[in-house]
């Protein structure tokens, strides 16, 4: 087989196209551009026929961008060919699919890398485009993906991200790219909705209804600022609150005109109607006849024309019958195409009608109102999902109270009496939230102790399975505090979940105590003391009093320790009323009257102290039980602290003995300062790098203290000294 390279016209070609694999029809405007700047990078592969005339059997795209150029006047020159002898069909077909197979394309991040450089190097992006024969916008998007932070293209090229997330990726700074990608915990957190998301939470889609009801022109003229989404149809509005209070004048100019033409008492639209629901709505009036307009009339007696033809096309029976045969099939298809036609066509009239029918009608009806009502009623604007203004009439404001927060199972406990003489401390007044949150601390705290009671918990189930009303949730409505079981059977998020069957079979053959030890565990998990057990229309509602009978009937000692340790005093005093923190430092020992010009969060600081080193306990979740602060005889968990030595005055600190003892006093003042501007999070992080188990509950003060006992002072100490 011997092959040489000849020059020929383009013309003089012929597009091989029974033994190539390429379609004759695809578009080479991407080969127009680098053709006609470069040249032919790479020669046509060719044969001769029996005719004498050159076939290509390698080269047909090219081959047709070289005769456009040369149409067009861009070309003026022979092009190279590389000729081989006379071969059958099927070898040449072999040599085409050969090539296009064997061609590596470029990896996209190699790709968009390259069109960068070719930037940075100087060129110009439109003559790049005009280059490759592509769009300026292509340009952009591939340097905005060449441009990318280099950990973002390396994942690309690992596979980890796939080109959609890139794109996503584009809309952020290097930077921003960079810190999201050390971030990623779990494998959909790279998928490019997540992405996209975390990246737009303060814009607002172009799609949505309040970008089209301002409009673009509106936006851009009063300064906003869009997304840089260069692979977006619309790009998003980057600046919410400016599009909110665009479309807030705009409806107020709508409401003022509403209030003035049809007299309703008040317009309102956004936060000022966000009650709208609880508020009572008075039915629509029915339009009398000699009141509708023509269009209305007119309007109705269409759409009861295009009942009555719809009807007669589906009483045919044509539409979805099969016909009887070969020699009927061709007129039966035709009119079922037909009548399938004309009702679609109807049913598409019938709405814009519909539409049209209650634009006209809804504003007659109400004028119907007496003009008396009217003023005492509210109307409501609203923009629908096309950014149109709907509106809603005749709301009446006073006529549906609001619904009252329902209650937790840790009621709050009477006040005690006061010592004669005193003034009883005013009670302090948590929200639903903040009771709802103690609750949770109480259910956490229970169910550690349950769990480590198996005596306990198989009463607690009995009586549970007999009874309503308890604490213990049997349909899985507990809070899954506690100890971990060693199945996931009940969860919905994690892979590993196995199913009743796989640990029924396992359970078969556990021993009677260690079925009492995972019994305490589930039960421990369906423990619930919040509002969500207290729904009032269930006959198994939990109630103040079953909550109670099992918080007091577990082991005191353990319990109070889980409390504490379930209980985080900073992050309670930062939401509770400047009253509970003077009630606890009065509970601690403490006058509170030294710190009574402290501002609310200086004297939450000075009560998260004490209550720290107190082991005290807000009285919703003492519960009657446990006094307010840990005596000095009581002892704390499974540690028995010794006799602290009745009234004895505390000793006075020692003076550091050596240079290394007060270089190591001045080291632990400094750390110290050091942790507690840090937040629990990040003491938490600190405390895993260093190998250290953090106790279940611990609270920021009891991670401080870790922080401190697992220390390293050595360097720190021996410059100090």
């Amino acid at each position: 087989m011997t092959q040489e390279f000849q020059q020929f016209w383009p013309h003089d070609l012929v597009a091989g196209e029974a033994v190539n694999v390429r379609p004759g029809d695809e578009d080479v405007s991407d080969l127009l551009g680098s053709i006609a700047a470069h040249g032919l990078l790479q020669p046509l592969v060719g044969r001769t026929r029996e005719d004498e005339t050159v076939e290509i059997i390698d080269g047909n795209r090219r081959l047709k961008a070289l005769k456009q150029l040369f149409d067009e006047g861009k070309l003026r020159e022979k092009v190279p060919v590389m000729l081989r002898d006379q071969e059958a069909d099927a070898d040449a077909f072999e040599i085409s699919l050969a090539a296009n197979i064997l061609r590596r394309q470029l990896h996209p991040v190699a790709e968009f890398e390259a069109f960068a450089a070719l930037i940075d190097k100087g060129k110009d992006k439109q003559a790049v485009a005009d280059h490759f024969g592509i769009p300026l916008r292509a340009v952009e998007q591939r340097l905005a993906l060449g441009r990318l932070h280099a950990d973002v293209r390396l994942a690309w090229l690992e596979g980890r991200i796939n080109g959609n997330a890139a794109r996503a990726f584009t809309i952020a700074s290097p930077a921003d790219q960079a810190a999201y990608l050390f971030k990623v915990t779990y494998p959909d957190e790279l998928q490019e909705g997540h992405i996209r998301r975390s990246f737009t939470k303060e814009t607002v889609p172009a799609s949505s209804g309040l970008a089209r009801f301002v409009g673009v022109e509106a936006y851009r003229n009063a300064g906003g600022t869009f997304v840089p989404d260069l692979f977006a149809e619309e790009p998003d509005f980057a600046d919410g609150k400016l599009l909110t209070f665009l479309a807030d004048q705009l409806l107020q100019a709508k409401a003022e005109d509403l209030r003035e033409v049809e007299g309703w008492g008040e317009v309102l639209f956004g936060e000022a109607a966000a009650d709208k629901y609880r508020w009572h709505r008075m039915i629509k009036p029915a339009l009398p006849d000699d009141a509708k307009p023509a269009r209305v009339i007119e309007i109705e007696q269409r759409q009861q024309a295009i009942t009555t033809r719809l009807d007669e096309i589906n009483d045919t029976g044509v539409i979805g019958a099969e016909p009887d045969g070969p020699e009927g099939a061709d007129e039966t298809d035709g009119l079922v195409d037909a009548l399938s036609k004309e009702h679609d066509a109807l049913d598409d009239e019938y709405d814009r009608l519909e539409a049209e029918l209650e634009q006209l009608t809804e504003s007659q009806a109400w004028l119907t109102l007496s003009a008396e009502k009217r003023a005492k009623a509210v109307a409501v604007l609203d923009i629908d999902r096309e950014g149109k203004v709907t509106i809603a009439r005749g709301f009446m404001k006073d006529q549906k109270p609001r619904p009252e927060p329902k209650p937790t199972a840790l009621s709050t406990p009477a006040p005690k009496p006061s010592p004669a003489g005193e003034e009883a401390p005013e009670p302090a007044r948590l929200s639903a939230a903040q009771m709802d949150e103690l609750a949770l601390t109480a259910t956490r705290a229970a169910a550690h102790v349950v769990a480590a009671q198996p005596r306990l918990a198989l009463a607690l189930f009995v009586a549970s399975a007999a009874t309503l009303g308890s604490p213990v949730r049997f349909r899985s409505e507990g809070r899954s505090e506690g100890p971990g079981l060693p199945w996931e059977g009940r969860s919905y998020e994690s892979k590993k979940t196995t199913t009743f069957v796989d640990v029924f079979k396992r359970t078969q053959l556990l021993s009677i105590d260690e079925l009492q030890v995972h019994t305490a565990k589930c039960v421990a998990h369906m423990l619930d003391f919040t509002s969500k057990a207290m729904n009032g229309y269930n006959m198994d509602a939990l109630t103040p009093e079953a909550a109670q009978a099992v918080r007091a009937a577990l082991p005191a000692v353990d319990h109070r320790a889980a409390l504490v340790q379930a209980f985080d005093p900073a992050e309670y005093f930062s939401k509770a009323p400047k009253q509970e923190a003077i009630t606890a430092i009065r509970d601690c020992g403490d006058d509170p009257g030294k710190h009574a010009k402290l501002k609310k969060a200086d004297l939450g600081a000075v009560a998260t102290r004490l209550a720290t080193e107190r082991h005290w306990l807000p009285e919703i979740l003492r519960g009657g039980i446990f006094d307010a602060v840990l005596s000095a005889e009581e002892p704390e968990g499974d540690d028995q602290e010794e006799d602290a030595g009745g009234d004895e005055e505390p000793a006075e600190p020692e003076t550091p003995a050596t240079a290394a003892e007060a270089a190591l006093q001045i080291w632990l003042g400094q750390e110290r300062t050091r942790l507690v501007a840090m937040k629990a999070p990040e003491l938490r992080e600190l405390l895993k790098e260093r190998g250290v188990s953090i106790p279940f509950g611990s609270t920021k003060m009891q991670l401080i203290e870790l922080a401190l006992q697992h220390g390293d002072p050595d360097s720190s100490v021996e410059e100090a000294a």
